[in-house]
């Protein structure tokens, strides 16, 4: 990563929103500067680059993108030709990757915080079922080695930060993925992507993601995404 490129990511270790866009640059062979930022502290030269104050933001002459699905298309488009595709070619292809994409944000990412943050018994129980329903629906799609095949693209880059972040749910609550038949394809698929060299590179420590991750599991969290799940409302 050269800190002298024209291309910027504004970055949190410990988001899984902001590992996205990391994985996707390292994908597509781009060389830029890693800028970490604490996306607590909201400061206005930060906020000139996203209005929205969060990660991850890529800068690329002078121009900002942001929100997560969007800098990993992005990155693809702008660098077409180089690296690795993390979408099809194919417009209907594009569209299924994209439904997936999309699935993921809805139906995985809000039980994933909805377990890790309801303080009562009932409400966590409530919230693992619909994770493990939803994941078993996923499951289902993976075509082996990657979702939709031979080739890592957007719907694992989406997915992957948040099975990363299993171990740390299974301190907090005792999360597992189950080793079932329903599970298998997923089972198979995280052996794959999580030793992939994009996903290596972007992992954080585990014991300090535990810590990090104290504040949902106590319900302190301040951030957008723990206000839209204590709501009810769609993530940000």
């Amino acid at each position: 990563m050269s800190a002298n490129g024209a291309v910027q990511l504004y970055c949190s270790w410990f988001c899984p929103f902001a590992q996205r866009a990391w994985i996707a640059l390292l994908e597509k062979a781009v060389s830029f500067q890693y800028v970490e930022i604490d996306p607590y502290n909201k400061t206005a030269e930060f906020l000139a680059k996203n209005p929205r104050g969060l990660v991850p933001v890529i800068i690329n002459n002078g121009q900002c993108v942001y929100e997560s699905q969007i800098c990993i298309e992005y990155a693809d488009e702008e660098w077409k030709g180089q690296g690795n595709p993390l979408m099809p070619l194919d417009p209907y292809n594009r569209a299924v990757a994209r439904i997936w994409a999309d699935f993921i944000t809805k139906r995985i990412v809000p039980p994933f915080y909805q377990l890790l943050m309801r303080q009562t018994k009932d409400e966590q129980e409530e919230a693992r079922k619909t994770l493990l329903d939803n994941l078993e629906t996923l499951s289902k799609e993976i075509t082996g080695p990657y979702f939709t095949g031979s080739a890592f693209g957007i719907v694992d880059v989406m997915l992957v930060p948040f099975t990363l972040r299993f171990a740390m749910m299974k301190h907090y609550r005792n999360f597992e993925l189950p080793n079932g038949p329903a599970f298998y394809n997923l089972n198979k698929w995280m052996g794959v992507v999580h030793n992939r060299e994009s996903v290596k590179t972007t992992l954080a420590n585990p014991d300090l993601l535990i810590k990090k991750y104290q504040r949902y599991a106590d319900d302190s969290a301040k951030s957008e995404v723990a206000d839209a799940i204590r709501k009810g409302k769609t993530l940000p």
